[in-house]
Protein backbone atom coordinates (compact mmCIF):
# COMPACT_ATOMS: atom_id res chain seq x y z
CA UNK A 1 0.00 0.00 0.00
CA UNK A 2 1.44 3.71 -0.80
CA UNK A 3 1.75 5.65 2.14
CA UNK A 4 -1.15 7.88 1.51
CA UNK A 5 -3.45 4.94 2.12
CA UNK A 6 -1.80 3.82 5.18
CA UNK A 7 -2.02 7.00 6.68
CA UNK A 8 -5.74 7.30 5.43
CA UNK A 9 -6.57 3.58 6.95
CA UNK A 10 -4.53 4.52 10.26
CA UNK A 11 -7.04 7.67 10.11
CA UNK A 12 -10.45 5.31 9.67
CA UNK A 13 -9.32 3.23 12.18
CA UNK A 14 -8.04 4.98 14.91
CA UNK A 15 -9.42 8.55 15.08
CA UNK A 16 -12.56 8.41 13.00
CA UNK A 17 -14.54 11.55 13.76
CA UNK A 18 -18.16 12.09 15.36
CA UNK A 19 -19.28 15.29 13.62
CA UNK A 20 -21.71 15.96 10.58
CA UNK A 21 -18.80 15.85 7.56
CA UNK A 22 -16.35 12.59 9.06
CA UNK A 23 -14.49 12.60 5.74
CA UNK A 24 -14.02 16.03 5.36
CA UNK A 25 -12.66 16.39 8.63
CA UNK A 26 -10.33 13.22 7.70
CA UNK A 27 -9.40 14.74 4.95
CA UNK A 28 -8.42 18.06 6.27
CA UNK A 29 -6.47 16.06 9.12
CA UNK A 30 -4.42 14.55 6.00
CA UNK A 31 -3.82 17.46 3.51
CA UNK A 32 -6.35 16.42 1.62
CA UNK A 33 -10.01 17.23 0.16
CA UNK A 34 -13.02 15.68 1.38
CA UNK A 35 -13.84 14.35 -2.66
CA UNK A 36 -10.48 11.81 -2.48
CA UNK A 37 -11.20 10.77 0.92
CA UNK A 38 -14.26 8.86 0.18
CA UNK A 39 -13.26 7.91 -3.34
CA UNK A 40 -10.46 6.38 -1.74
CA UNK A 41 -12.19 4.76 0.86
CA UNK A 42 -14.82 3.17 -1.87
CA UNK A 43 -11.92 1.93 -3.88
CA UNK A 44 -10.12 0.38 -0.63
CA UNK A 45 -14.09 -1.30 -0.24
CA UNK A 46 -13.64 -3.01 -3.52
CA UNK A 47 -10.09 -4.38 -2.82
CA UNK A 48 -11.33 -6.10 0.02
CA UNK A 49 -8.88 -4.07 2.31
CA UNK A 50 -12.01 -1.62 4.25
CA UNK A 51 -14.85 -4.38 5.33
CA UNK A 52 -16.71 -1.24 6.83
CA UNK A 53 -16.80 2.04 8.83
CA UNK A 54 -19.21 1.84 11.44
CA UNK A 55 -20.00 0.73 14.75
CA UNK A 56 -21.37 -3.20 16.18
CA UNK A 57 -23.56 -4.06 18.82
CA UNK A 58 -22.75 -5.56 21.95
CA UNK A 59 -24.19 -8.97 22.22
CA UNK A 60 -24.73 -8.83 25.67
CA UNK A 61 -27.06 -5.89 24.89
CA UNK A 62 -29.13 -8.86 22.96
CA UNK A 63 -29.80 -10.72 26.07
CA UNK A 64 -27.64 -13.68 24.20
CA UNK A 65 -24.97 -16.09 25.88
CA UNK A 66 -21.90 -16.25 24.41
CA UNK A 67 -19.09 -19.25 24.35
CA UNK A 68 -15.86 -20.27 23.10
CA UNK A 69 -15.94 -24.40 22.11
CA UNK A 70 -12.55 -26.46 21.71
CA UNK A 71 -12.88 -29.86 20.27
CA UNK A 72 -11.04 -32.57 19.77
CA UNK A 73 -11.24 -33.71 16.06
CA UNK A 74 -9.27 -36.38 14.50
CA UNK A 75 -7.37 -34.88 11.54
CA UNK A 76 -9.11 -36.76 9.05
CA UNK A 77 -12.64 -35.58 10.18
CA UNK A 78 -11.63 -31.93 11.14
CA UNK A 79 -13.60 -30.56 7.65
CA UNK A 80 -16.29 -32.47 8.13
CA UNK A 81 -16.66 -31.18 11.65
CA UNK A 82 -15.97 -27.60 10.72
CA UNK A 83 -18.57 -27.90 8.41
CA UNK A 84 -21.04 -28.94 10.33
CA UNK A 85 -20.11 -26.54 12.95
CA UNK A 86 -20.80 -23.80 10.35
CA UNK A 87 -24.28 -24.65 9.76
CA UNK A 88 -25.00 -22.78 13.00
CA UNK A 89 -25.32 -19.31 11.81
CA UNK A 90 -24.57 -17.78 15.23
CA UNK A 91 -21.01 -18.96 14.91
CA UNK A 92 -18.85 -16.17 14.01
CA UNK A 93 -15.24 -17.68 14.40
CA UNK A 94 -14.40 -21.30 13.66
CA UNK A 95 -10.41 -21.76 13.05
CA UNK A 96 -7.94 -24.94 14.14
CA UNK A 97 -5.35 -24.29 16.25
CA UNK A 98 -1.89 -25.84 16.32
CA UNK A 99 -2.94 -27.53 19.98
CA UNK A 100 -3.86 -31.24 21.23
CA UNK A 101 -6.43 -32.18 21.99
CA UNK A 102 -8.32 -29.62 21.52
CA UNK A 103 -7.59 -28.56 17.57
CA UNK A 104 -10.98 -26.99 16.23
CA UNK A 105 -12.17 -23.56 18.80
CA UNK A 106 -15.50 -21.39 17.29
CA UNK A 107 -17.71 -19.07 19.21
CA UNK A 108 -21.26 -19.34 19.13
CA UNK A 109 -24.25 -17.31 20.77
CA UNK A 110 -27.71 -18.75 22.12
CA UNK A 111 -30.32 -17.57 23.87
CA UNK A 112 -29.36 -19.62 26.59
CA UNK A 113 -26.58 -21.68 28.09
CA UNK A 114 -29.12 -24.95 27.63
CA UNK A 115 -29.34 -24.00 24.22
CA UNK A 116 -25.97 -23.24 23.55
CA UNK A 117 -24.96 -26.82 25.15
CA UNK A 118 -27.44 -29.09 23.01
CA UNK A 119 -26.29 -27.83 19.87
CA UNK A 120 -22.75 -27.95 20.70
CA UNK A 121 -23.20 -31.36 22.39
CA UNK A 122 -25.56 -32.38 19.39
CA UNK A 123 -22.50 -32.45 16.92
CA UNK A 124 -19.87 -34.15 19.66
CA UNK A 125 -22.19 -36.91 19.63
CA UNK A 126 -22.50 -37.44 16.00
CA UNK A 127 -18.91 -37.60 15.37
CA UNK A 128 -18.09 -39.21 19.02
CA UNK A 129 -15.64 -36.07 19.89
CA UNK A 130 -14.59 -34.57 23.04
CA UNK A 131 -15.04 -30.95 23.56
CA UNK A 132 -14.91 -28.14 26.29
CA UNK A 133 -17.14 -25.22 26.48
CA UNK A 134 -15.89 -22.42 28.55
CA UNK A 135 -18.18 -19.27 28.60
CA UNK A 136 -17.47 -15.53 28.57
CA UNK A 137 -17.99 -14.42 32.70
CA UNK A 138 -16.33 -11.38 31.37
CA UNK A 139 -15.99 -9.58 28.05
CA UNK A 140 -13.16 -6.81 29.05
CA UNK A 141 -12.50 -6.19 25.45
CA UNK A 142 -13.50 -6.55 22.01
CA UNK A 143 -11.77 -4.17 19.76
CA UNK A 144 -9.51 -5.45 16.82
CA UNK A 145 -7.49 -2.81 14.75
CA UNK A 146 -4.38 -3.04 13.03
CA UNK A 147 -1.78 -1.14 13.40
CA UNK A 148 -0.09 -1.11 9.76
CA UNK A 149 3.35 0.69 11.00
CA UNK A 150 4.07 -1.61 13.71
CA UNK A 151 2.95 -4.69 12.10
CA UNK A 152 0.74 -5.68 15.34
CA UNK A 153 -3.15 -5.52 16.21
CA UNK A 154 -2.76 -2.43 18.28
CA UNK A 155 -5.90 -0.29 20.47
CA UNK A 156 -5.95 1.85 23.51
CA UNK A 157 -6.16 -0.03 26.59
CA UNK A 158 -9.61 -0.20 27.83
CA UNK A 159 -11.94 -2.15 29.92
CA UNK A 160 -15.72 -2.20 28.94
CA UNK A 161 -18.75 -1.70 31.14
CA UNK A 162 -19.61 -5.10 32.57
CA UNK A 163 -23.65 -5.05 32.05
CA UNK A 164 -24.69 -2.30 29.45
CA UNK A 165 -28.27 -1.87 28.93
CA UNK A 166 -30.89 -4.47 27.05
CA UNK A 167 -31.54 -2.78 23.50
CA UNK A 168 -35.02 -3.67 24.39
CA UNK A 169 -35.96 -1.14 27.34
CA UNK A 170 -33.86 1.89 25.34
CA UNK A 171 -36.83 3.12 22.94
CA UNK A 172 -34.39 3.03 19.62
CA UNK A 173 -36.11 1.95 16.75
CA UNK A 174 -33.65 -1.12 15.46
CA UNK A 175 -33.12 0.20 11.94
CA UNK A 176 -30.94 2.93 14.10
CA UNK A 177 -28.30 -0.10 14.88
CA UNK A 178 -28.20 -1.39 11.58
CA UNK A 179 -27.88 2.30 10.29
CA UNK A 180 -24.42 2.65 11.98
CA UNK A 181 -23.04 -0.47 11.73
CA UNK A 182 -21.74 0.39 7.89
CA UNK A 183 -22.12 4.08 7.25
CA UNK A 184 -22.20 4.90 3.47
CA UNK A 185 -19.54 6.78 2.23
CA UNK A 186 -21.31 9.93 1.43
CA UNK A 187 -20.40 13.36 2.48
CA UNK A 188 -23.40 13.52 5.41
CA UNK A 189 -23.10 9.75 6.69
CA UNK A 190 -25.46 9.89 10.25
CA UNK A 191 -27.91 11.57 8.37
CA UNK A 192 -29.83 8.04 7.44
CA UNK A 193 -29.55 7.09 11.06
CA UNK A 194 -30.28 10.36 12.03
CA UNK A 195 -33.95 10.03 9.80
CA UNK A 196 -34.82 6.65 11.97
CA UNK A 197 -34.68 8.45 15.47
CA UNK A 198 -36.66 11.49 14.10
CA UNK A 199 -33.69 13.83 15.56
CA UNK A 200 -30.97 16.03 13.65
CA UNK A 201 -27.90 14.79 13.41
CA UNK A 202 -25.80 16.83 16.30
CA UNK A 203 -28.35 14.95 18.13
CA UNK A 204 -27.63 11.82 16.74
CA UNK A 205 -23.81 12.17 17.11
CA UNK A 206 -24.69 12.74 21.07
CA UNK A 207 -26.96 9.59 20.65
CA UNK A 208 -24.24 7.16 19.73
CA UNK A 209 -21.48 9.07 21.81
CA UNK A 210 -24.14 8.07 24.94
CA UNK A 211 -24.70 4.56 23.95
CA UNK A 212 -20.97 4.14 23.43
CA UNK A 213 -20.47 5.29 26.56
CA UNK A 214 -22.53 3.00 28.43
CA UNK A 215 -21.41 -0.24 26.45
CA UNK A 216 -24.46 -0.62 24.05
CA UNK A 217 -21.97 0.44 21.10
CA UNK A 218 -18.15 -0.29 20.28
CA UNK A 219 -16.84 2.34 19.05
CA UNK A 220 -17.41 3.89 15.53
CA UNK A 221 -14.23 2.96 13.73
CA UNK A 222 -12.61 1.67 10.52
CA UNK A 223 -12.71 -2.46 10.09
CA UNK A 224 -10.06 -3.58 7.94
CA UNK A 225 -9.24 -7.30 6.52
CA UNK A 226 -6.44 -8.43 8.11
CA UNK A 227 -5.33 -10.82 5.60
CA UNK A 228 -5.75 -7.86 2.74
CA UNK A 229 -3.89 -5.69 4.77
CA UNK A 230 -0.56 -8.40 5.47
CA UNK A 231 -1.85 -9.19 9.07
CA UNK A 232 -1.95 -13.38 8.14
CA UNK A 233 -1.15 -14.72 11.93
CA UNK A 234 -3.44 -14.60 15.27
CA UNK A 235 -2.34 -16.39 18.19
CA UNK A 236 -5.45 -17.19 20.62
CA UNK A 237 -3.53 -16.77 24.42
CA UNK A 238 -4.15 -18.47 27.22
CA UNK A 239 -3.20 -17.70 30.75
CA UNK A 240 -3.95 -20.06 33.96
CA UNK A 241 -3.96 -16.68 36.54
CA UNK A 242 -7.82 -15.02 35.81
CA UNK A 243 -6.89 -12.00 38.33
CA UNK A 244 -4.94 -10.49 34.79
CA UNK A 245 -7.48 -10.12 32.90
CA UNK A 246 -8.58 -6.30 33.49
CA UNK A 247 -4.76 -5.70 32.88
CA UNK A 248 -4.17 -7.57 29.93
CA UNK A 249 -7.45 -5.48 28.27
CA UNK A 250 -5.65 -2.39 28.97
CA UNK A 251 -2.57 -3.97 26.77
CA UNK A 252 -2.18 -2.42 23.34
CA UNK A 253 -1.97 -5.71 21.50
CA UNK A 254 -4.72 -7.50 22.88
CA UNK A 255 -7.47 -7.60 20.16
CA UNK A 256 -10.31 -9.86 22.44
CA UNK A 257 -10.12 -10.24 26.04
CA UNK A 258 -11.96 -12.15 28.05
CA UNK A 259 -12.53 -14.66 31.11
CA UNK A 260 -14.12 -17.90 30.88
CA UNK A 261 -14.79 -21.15 33.02
CA UNK A 262 -12.27 -23.55 33.48
CA UNK A 263 -12.90 -27.22 33.45
CA UNK A 264 -10.88 -29.45 36.20
CA UNK A 265 -8.21 -31.66 34.75
CA UNK A 266 -9.15 -30.59 31.04
CA UNK A 267 -8.70 -27.04 30.30
CA UNK A 268 -7.05 -24.76 33.53
CA UNK A 269 -6.65 -21.48 31.55
CA UNK A 270 -9.14 -19.03 32.47
CA UNK A 271 -7.71 -15.58 30.54
CA UNK A 272 -7.98 -15.15 26.82
CA UNK A 273 -6.66 -13.13 24.53
CA UNK A 274 -6.10 -12.77 20.93
CA UNK A 275 -3.27 -10.52 19.48
CA UNK A 276 -2.89 -10.52 15.53
CA UNK A 277 0.17 -9.74 13.73
CA UNK A 278 2.38 -10.14 10.04
CA UNK A 279 4.67 -12.63 11.26
CA UNK A 280 4.81 -15.09 14.34
CA UNK A 281 8.33 -13.46 15.35
CA UNK A 282 6.77 -10.31 15.55
CA UNK A 283 3.87 -11.85 17.72
CA UNK A 284 5.97 -13.66 20.29
CA UNK A 285 8.06 -10.82 20.61
CA UNK A 286 5.13 -8.33 21.79
CA UNK A 287 3.21 -11.20 23.91
CA UNK A 288 6.74 -12.14 25.83
CA UNK A 289 7.31 -8.59 26.39
CA UNK A 290 3.48 -7.85 27.70
CA UNK A 291 3.87 -11.26 29.79
CA UNK A 292 7.01 -10.40 31.27
CA UNK A 293 5.44 -6.79 32.73
CA UNK A 294 2.81 -8.06 34.06
CA UNK A 295 4.69 -10.43 35.95
CA UNK A 296 3.08 -13.84 34.11
CA UNK A 297 5.13 -16.92 33.38
CA UNK A 298 2.75 -19.40 32.28
CA UNK A 299 0.98 -18.90 29.50
CA UNK A 300 0.28 -20.84 25.75
CA UNK A 301 0.08 -18.97 22.08
CA UNK A 302 -2.21 -21.11 20.12
CA UNK A 303 -1.98 -19.77 16.71
CA UNK A 304 -4.78 -19.99 13.80
CA UNK A 305 -3.82 -23.02 11.24
CA UNK A 306 -6.94 -22.48 9.08
CA UNK A 307 -9.92 -20.39 8.76
CA UNK A 308 -12.89 -22.68 8.58
CA UNK A 309 -15.17 -19.83 8.33
CA UNK A 310 -13.33 -16.94 6.12
CA UNK A 311 -13.20 -13.47 6.64
CA UNK A 312 -16.16 -12.09 4.50
CA UNK A 313 -18.77 -14.60 5.72
CA UNK A 314 -17.55 -14.07 9.48
CA UNK A 315 -18.38 -10.59 8.70
CA UNK A 316 -21.37 -11.35 7.11
CA UNK A 317 -22.68 -13.50 10.11
CA UNK A 318 -21.98 -10.83 12.86
CA UNK A 319 -23.66 -8.37 11.03
CA UNK A 320 -26.90 -10.77 10.27
CA UNK A 321 -26.82 -11.60 14.33
CA UNK A 322 -26.24 -7.61 15.16
CA UNK A 323 -29.36 -6.82 13.12
CA UNK A 324 -31.56 -9.64 14.04
CA UNK A 325 -30.55 -8.37 17.64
Amino acid sequence: MDSRLVDLLMEVQYSFPLVERPYAEVGRRLGADEEWVIARLREAVLEGVLKRIGAILNYRSRSLVAALVGMAVPDGLIEEVAAEVNRDPYVSHNFQRDYKPYNLWFVTKAGSAEELEAKVAGIARRYGVDYIVLYSLRSYKVDVRFDLRRGISWTRGYVMPENPPSIGGLGIPHAFFSKIKSLPLTPEPFREAAAVVGRSVPETLDLIRELIGRGVLRELHGTLDGERVGFRENAMVVLRRGDVCEAVANMPISTHVVLRNTVPGRWEYPCYFMVHGVSRDVIESYVKDAMKKLGVEDYRLLYSVRDFLGGREMARRVEKVAEEG
